[in-house]
């Protein structure tokens, strides 16, 4: 079992004072590889979080370039990133912050073809896009490579959110109904930065917790509406007419 380094004992202190994580759990976290699909408002909480908690790896994929009104959310990036390829950006600020931690990024459309490329050896697939046809697919890759997923979605002031254990867990396509005709270009939703802001987190906090065999999102759909402060928790129930089943 690895030992953990002075510098790490140091650096991760606070986690190791949960009675819920101790050197076991922090020598479980440092052992992970995660890959990251989107690299924008969900991304960019999901990112800092999981960088500064200590896992082994983390593999981005995005072909965006940074804009300026990405910034009203996606805090991972700075003023003068603007019009640099967004993997670039991501990987130099996730490298300031954490270089323990193995950071790879790469400019790639999402699709079918891309996303396998990577999967190889991975503990997590997370989705952190903006449109339902990558949320689906990664499910698909999920389901189909047998990697535990998570996966979030959200508008304005509203989101959700679902942790997968592939062929015991309720899928994302058993929740929602996968269209006949799903295009990755929907157009701008509209978005409040605190609201990917806070569903990236728990994203980052799904992987850590389901790391660590603690409570988590698995046959369950947490719905968040940020206007009243509800989040309210669905059970789910795997469906025997779901991909996922056969």
């Amino acid at each position: 079992m690895k030992i953990l380094t002075e510098s790490q004992r140091k650096r991760y202190s606070r986690q190791i004072l949960s009675p819920s994580i101790g050197e076991e759990g922090q020598e479980k976290l440092s052992k992970i590889r995660v890959l990251q699909i989107g690299a924008g408002g969900l991304g960019s909480p999901f990112a800092l979080y999981l960088v500064a908690a200590g896992i082994k790896e983390l593999t981005i994929l995005d072909n965006d370039t940074l804009s300026l009104s990405n910034l009203q959310r996606q805090i991972l990036y700075k003023e003068s990133q603007i019009g640099i390829e967004k993997v670039l950006a991501a990987k130099e600020s996730l490298a300031t912050l954490n270089s323990e931690v193995e950071i790879n990024t790469y400019n790639e459309y999402v699709d079918e073809n891309s996303v396998v490329k990577y999967i190889e050896n991975k503990d997590f697939i997370v989705d952190c896009s903006d449109n339902f046809k990558t949320k689906f697919l990664v499910n698909e890759v999920a389901v189909n490579y047998g990697i535990k997923a998570v996966i979030a979605g959200i508008k304005d002031f509203f989101g959700q959110i679902i942790t997968i254990d592939p062929k015991k867990t309720a899928c994302y396509e058993c929740v929602f109904n996968k269209p006949g005709s799903l295009n990755s270009s929907e157009g701008p939703l509209p978005v409040i930065g605190v609201t990917p802001g806070i569903l990236g987190t728990l994203e980052a906090l799904e992987v850590i917790k389901t790391t660590l065999n603690l409570p988590n999102l698995e046959n369950k759909l947490l719905v968040v509406n940020l206007l009243n402060l509800s989040f309210d928790t669905i059970d789910l129930v795997r469906s025997e007419k779901c991909f996922c089943s056969k």
